[in-house]
């Protein structure tokens, strides 16, 4: 019985031996330099800083076009106004989604994937892609960097994430900065109700004067306009309101100097203030859009908050 428990100790004893061996070989495996390791693949190589112009052609509704500057992306066609830079984001993250498969496919058969005649075809500056029909059983997209398939002679048709191309179909509204003015602009003149505010020699002046208004409530009413944005932004916009109304909308008109010009550089934009049941928007009846904001952010742009100093 002796001799049978010492077999028994020693086979333990291996088995152990053995555990412990396979579990020395699984980590030297695992964290192996190269072993376990993910290639990823992406629809091109292109570096997403280098993109300076945006073409999105997108059929039956329409193409946008962009253009990045010092002070960010703005829109070209068919509108000219600052771009809603989340929107570039997402726009530009196509260059390099990620491909989770890729085949090649002869110039006939791209109809069968709607790359052909593209629903959304995107320019990165001189580059442009192709996003077709959704993969039936992954829900992805196909989609080709044209360019690249010209240089090397094969239809390369690459599978992304499906997302995508709801992102580049979206309605036009939110490819528009929410943002009341360009981005870095320096305000020289504010008018509205009876009100006119301007900075002359550095120093902001009030007509008619108002020695109750501090300096401070000021420069904080000036900050408001720099950095408020709108909830909603709103194209072609279609009022109920006759034109004799209106004109008697109160409005405000704000005069600034676009980031990179001299002082004597000024644009000036005429907003009025429509009242839309609950809804207020600031209307630009030059080309029709429309900021929603809510009523405690119109009574911030058009009112001199209590200063810090004064509720003290």
């Amino acid at each position: 019985m002796m001799q049978h428990a010492t077999q028994v100790k020693s086979i333990a004893k291996t088995n152990v031996i053995l555990v412990i061996i396979v579990i020395l070989l699984s980590l030297i495996a695992w964290y192996q330099p190269g072993l376990h390791k993910t290639v990823l693949q992406y629809l091109s190589s292109l570096n997403v800083k280098e993109i300076n112009t945006i073409i999105l052609e997108r059929r039956d509704i329409g193409s946008i076009k962009l253009k990045k500057y010092q002070n960010g992306w703005f829109l070209q066609e068919p509108y000219q106004l600052p771009a809603n830079p989340q929107r570039v984001n997402t726009v530009t993250a196509l260059a390099r989604k990620r491909s989770y498969s890729q085949f090649k496919a002869n110039e006939s058969d791209l109809a069968r994937y709607h790359l052909a005649n593209p629903l959304v075809s995107i320019w990165f500056n001189e580059r442009k892609f192709a996003i077709g029909s959704e993969d039936p059983i992954n829900r992805q997209r196909y989609a080709m960097d044209i360019n690249d398939n010209i240089l090397s002679g094969n239809n390369t048709i690459h599978l992304i994430n499906g997302a995508i191309f709801y992102q580049l179909r979206a309605n036009l509204d939110t490819f528009i900065s929410p943002a009341l003015l360009p981005p870095q602009s320096s305000i020289k003149r504010i008018i509205w109700a009876d009100k006119n505010l301007t900075i002359a020699n550095g120093r902001w002046q009030l007509t008619p004067e108002s020695p109750g208004t501090p300096s401070d409530s000021i420069a904080q009413f000036i900050q408001y306009w720099q950095q408020t944005q709108a909830s909603r932004v709103e194209t072609n916009v279609s009022l109920s309101i006759t034109n004799a109304e209106l004109l008697k909308s109160p409005s405000i008109k704000i005069s600034f100097s676009p980031f990179g010009s001299t002082d004597s550089t000024i644009d000036t934009i005429h907003y009025l203030i429509i009242q839309d049941g609950e809804k207020i928007k600031l209307l630009r009846t030059d080309i029709q859009v429309a900021y929603w904001i809510s009523p405690q952010i119109l009574k911030n742009l058009t009112e001199f908050l209590p200063s810090e100093l004064s509720k003290k």
